[in-house]
């Protein structure tokens, strides 16, 4: 009982979370879908300060690295040959930094793991959430804006539901004790229905098959993309990442998904857009 309670919640939070996005795309079109990326990297962030940098007392340091993470998501929105650069400008300011900062300390592993942190954070916040922003600037962008976010949260729906049902061999029990290889197909499952969803209404110009492909692929890394999140919380031990959202926990909670599979929907639009031209 207490599981479908859970399911309900979570849910009934993600219909708020939907409301909200429409609502945006109503009123503003694809400068609201914008907006909501926006603020879900800077809630991100933010929540990653409390993952990465638990440990860390230095608050210009974790200063450094929040301003550097959004630097880098809203340079790369622009261009992602100029967010590449300033990806590498930010890690080597940060790294400056924390060498000035930490140098009279001693503490040579503070030093380095601040530093493979910062690089880690800068990927994860700063660039992986960038690829989705650009998805909505490519033709028919809110198609593939709506594919990216369909795959993932149908597949993240069907893990938990398979999970739940049928679930009974563990994935990785050290990282994420309750994922099950179960779950893991359904949620691939899951992921091609929505994916032959959005080939059906949204994107029927394109070949059924390498929709599908690409859809069982993306929500095949997505779901990396929510053990690579257990997996920082695990360490740092965190249960949640934030309290934004009832069910789900916090903004990296909901879209840790999104962040891994929004590259393999870009580059999938990438090779459709040279197979047409």
């Amino acid at each position: 009982m207490t599981t479908w309670k859970s399911f309900l919640t979570r849910a009934a939070s993600a219909l708020v979370a939907l409301a909200i996005i429409f609502a945006l795309y109503y009123f503003l079109k694809i400068t609201g879908l914008k907006i909501i990326i926006a603020i879900a990297v800077v809630l991100g962030a933010w929540e990653l300060l409390g993952i990465l940098f638990k440990s860390e007392s230095s608050n210009t340091l974790k200063g450094a690295f929040f301003i550097a993470s959004l630097l880098v998501f809203f340079v790369s929105t622009m261009a992602l040959n100029l967010g590449a650069i300033f990806f590498a400008l930010s890690l080597i300011v940060l790294t400056i930094i924390s060498l000035l900062q930490l140098n009279k300390t001693g503490d040579l592993q503070r030093m380095t793991r601040f530093q493979a942190h910062s690089a880690l954070g800068l990927i994860y916040i700063g660039l992986l959430p960038s690829f989705a922003y650009r998805l909505l600037d490519q033709e028919q962008g809110l198609g593939w804006f709506i594919f990216l976010l369909a795959v993932v949260f149908a597949g993240d729906t069907m893990a938990y539901c398979f999970g739940v049902l049928i679930g009974k061999h563990k994935v990785m029990p050290t990282v994420s004790p309750k994922k099950t290889w179960e779950g893991s197909v359904g949620g691939i499952v899951g992921s091609v229905i929505a994916g032959l969803l959005c080939w059906k209404f949204l994107l029927p110009e394109h070949t059924w098959y390498f929709i599908l492909g690409l859809a069982a692929v993306s929500g095949f890394v997505g779901q990396f993309g929510d053990f690579f999140e257990s997996l920082l919380k695990r360490v740092a031990d965190v249960k949640d990442s934030g309290k934004i959202m009832p069910g789900h926990g916090g903004v990296l909670d909901r879209i840790d998904g999104v962040l891994f599979a929004s590259p393999v929907v870009l580059l999938g639009v990438v090779i459709l857009s040279h197979l047409l031209s």
